[in-house]
């Protein structure tokens, strides 16, 4: 199984935004595979979740980038969570990897 590259960007089943910046502790934010619905690397590669309760881990699931899936739950994510934050807007960065890290960097937390 491929790790993931950090950050990896987590939505929920409500398009809630988790940012996980070490994958290797996937298990203190998700604590069954049921629960996990989507997620993207910092390469933007869809991840899944695996193992037993408690002992959550993530894998990259495909080598190719999802760069439009991930900019559109990116942009979902901050019209309807993050824009009861006015001065929060979705990143704009042409590359992947570095509208990933800017979108963890400026995450709200719920």
């Amino acid at each position: 199984m491929i790790e993931p590259a950090d950050p990896v960007l987590i939505f929920d089943q409500d398009g809630r935004l988790f940012v996980l910046h070490e994958p290797a502790v996937a298990d203190e934010l998700i604590d069954s595979v049921d629960e996990f619905v989507e997620g993207y690397d910092g390469r933007g590669r869809p991840v899944r979740a695996y193992g037993e309760p408690g002992q959550v881990r993530l894998a990259v699931v495909a080598m190719e980038t999802q760069s439009e899936e991930l900019r559109a739950r990116v942009d979902r994510y901050y019209s309807i969570f993050a824009a009861r934050h006015p001065t929060r807007t979705p990143p704009r960065q042409a590359d992947l990897a570095a509208f990933i890290r800017a979108v963890a960097d400026n995450w709200i937390e719920e």
